[in-house]
């Protein structure tokens, strides 16, 4: 199916919010959706006989017989340690291995994963190794590019199904005031620690670029800074005078806890879209109140520095 630039852009946006979310069984369960809806009858999705174990199969593809083993580390295998990735190094082997010794007639094995990146050389060389050992059966991985093209050969409704709605460009030019409010409210709603503020003041030229985001993360804030004067308006004629100043509060002292973590500014990000979502399925009118506040307060100096880090030499 053809799809504009703008409305491929807001699938992707989609399905890296979606992997993002799919730890553990999720990614499994997203798996198995999107494959049914591929191969119809031809895939089996697999449930798992906790006294017994899942065979080492998490999805299988009758013809040629393939079996699918995910991996879906909390947010998208994000800063791993070096502990986390010899885990899922060992993993790659004992699934290939299991399934291997579970299924016989074995023609193909995919390990299936959520990073949002390509995945970390220590598991590309896990797999050469495994094909380099086992020529008779074809070894590959199932990541973010073969998720996206498997969408993109659906239709706009199973798309949608499958990984909610992102905003197009269009979308973010018809922002839907109702919505921002109740995401503003919901956000209030909770509870939170907040942080002491300085003064806002204008965002400095360059911000987007010496945090480090990338370019799909700037292409989010700056299409919500085409609405962040109507958020600012929101704020300043909402009847409680001191909703920004709060707000503003919760949404320094969460990011200012995410970047204590020692994560990439990229997870940052998306761990406060998360934070303000606070939603499972999403939509394009949520999306776009979503990323409208966030940029409103990255514009404002409230998240994300103000100045480039200096790195000071050890």
């Amino acid at each position: 199916m053809s799809f504009s630039p703008s409305r491929r852009n807001a699938i992707k946006a989609a399905l890296e919010l979606k992997l993002r979310r799919a730890k553990g069984v999720k990614l499994q369960e997203f798996l198995s959706e999107l494959m049914t809806r591929v191969y119809s009858d031809a895939f089996q999705g697999v449930g798992t006989d906790y006294s017994r174990g899942d065979l080492k199969c998490d999805g299988l593809l009758m013809d040629p017989l393939t079996v699918f083993a995910c991996y879906g580390p909390v947010n998208a295998g994000a800063n791993a340690t070096k502990a986390a990735m010899s885990t899922a190094v060992a993993k790659v082997n004992s699934d290939f291995l299991g399934a291997l010794k579970h299924w016989p007639g074995l023609k193909g094995w995919k390990f299936v994963h959520n990073y949002v990146e390509q995945p970390p050389a220590q598991i590309v060389a896990k797999i050469l190794e495994l094909r380099a050992a086992h020529p008779g059966v074809k070894i590959d991985i199932f990541g973010r590019e073969q998720f996206e093209a498997a969408l993109f050969g659906l239709d706009v409704d199973a798309i949608d199904d499958l990984v909610g709605q992102a905003a197009s460009d269009e979308d973010f030019r018809a922002i839907q005031p109702e919505v921002l409010l109740k995401v503003v409210s919901d956000l209030m709603a909770v509870q939170h620690d907040a942080a002491n503020l300085d003064p806002p003041r204008a965002v400095p030229e360059r911000k987007l670029h010496f945090n480090g985001l990338s370019d799909h993360s700037q292409s989010r804030i700056i299409n919500g800074m085409q609405n962040s004067n109507r958020v600012g308006q929101m704020l300043d004629n909402h009847q409680d005078p001191m909703l920004g100043a709060e707000i503003a509060a919760v949404l320094k002292a969460k990011y200012l806890d995410l970047g204590a973590q020692d994560i990439e500014p990229d997870d940052i990000l998306f761990q406060l879209y998360e934070f303000v979502a606070g939603v499972e399925r999403m939509t394009a009118a949520l999306d776009v109140a979503v990323w409208s506040l966030l940029a409103h307060f990255f514009e404002t100096c409230t998240i994300f520095e103000d100045e480039p880090v200096e790195v000071t030499a050890a």
